[in-house]
């Protein structure tokens, strides 16, 4: 494996405050992220996938071990810029990383701050929104855009920076179901076409069937950790720590409790109803 991303034996806890005690989160957490992969960090409110994102490029910082992003350490302060250059984080709430009022502008905000000579921004900022499938929109209002526009439009702010990694920390969570699939969409189109290194943070499993790789948190511990199929074969533990499989995983889950089994697992309605038809013929 080739990581871009590595927890060496890292350890973080929240700071006490007045109302409670410091609360360790990660505890001697070891994982690495492979470059060029696509993999999706699973988990409930609490597991620590959120921290776990907010660490890839060090917003959050390890209390002990390491964390590393593309070989640099993320408790290096002269190293904080190169990490945030080639680890881009997106949200949840794409309003709060749209900082400018027309689509254009606000994708050009990364590379101003980075430097970069206005004729390269230009160029830039059009292959990013083509990235997304925005282009037609650089010149509205991005108040005007829906959810699945303003978040496409986060995406191509980091695209902008020319990151190595994108992290996505439940970037769906607060859109309809075609703003989901049209993020998706984009974040699949970007990892297979250019390549681009993807962390999915998310508690849809559904999300999670689209990725090479899912690695399930509990506690700050790694559950379970494999192919989307491998994972979502393990049905009871996943439904202990309260994540729900994907209806064709459920069917198949009973249909095989009843004593007929759809090997492999499938993933997916169409990969469900396929199997089924075999059978049945």
């Amino acid at each position: 494996m080739d990581p871009i991303i590595q927890f060496d034996h890292m350890h973080f806890a929240y700071a006490a405050a007045e109302d409670r005690p410091a609360r360790p989160l990660f505890e001697d957490f070891s994982l690495a992220l492979e470059r060029g992969g696509f993999t999706a960090v699973l988990g409930h409110n609490g597991s620590g996938k959120s921290t776990l994102a907010r660490m890839c490029n060090g917003m959050l910082l390890p209390t002990a071990g390491a964390v590393l992003a593309d070989g640099m350490n993320t408790a290096d302060a002269a190293s904080q810029l190169a990490i945030r250059k080639r680890v881009g984080l997106v949200f949840q709430n794409p309003d709060n990383q749209i900082v400018s009022s027309i689509v254009e502008e606000d994708v050009a905000f990364g590379p101003e701050n980075l430097g970069v000579p206005p004729q390269e921004i230009r160029q830039r900022v059009d292959d990013a929104l083509r990235a997304v499938d925005m282009y037609e929109y650089r010149t509205h209002s991005t108040s005007r855009l829906s959810g699945g526009q303003k978040q496409r439009v986060a995406i191509a702010g980091v695209l902008a920076m020319h990151p190595r990694c994108l992290v996505l920390d439940e970037p769906t969570a607060m859109l309809d179901p075609r703003g989901r699939r049209e993020v998706l969409d984009t974040v699949s189109r970007l990892n297979r076409e250019r390549g681009m290194t993807v962390v999915l943070i998310t508690h849809y499993m559904e999300e999670a069937a689209l990725a090479d790789r899912c690695v399930v948190l509990e506690r700050g511990r790694v559950l379970l950790d494999g192919t989307p199929r491998q994972v979502f074969a393990h049905a009871r533990e996943l439904e202990a720590t309260g994540l729900t499989l994907p209806v064709p995983c459920q069917l198949a889950v009973r249909l095989a409790e009843a004593g007929l089994a759809l090997d492999p697992l499938p993933l997916t309605e169409a990969e469900c109803t396929a199997r089924l038809a075999e059978i049945l013929s």
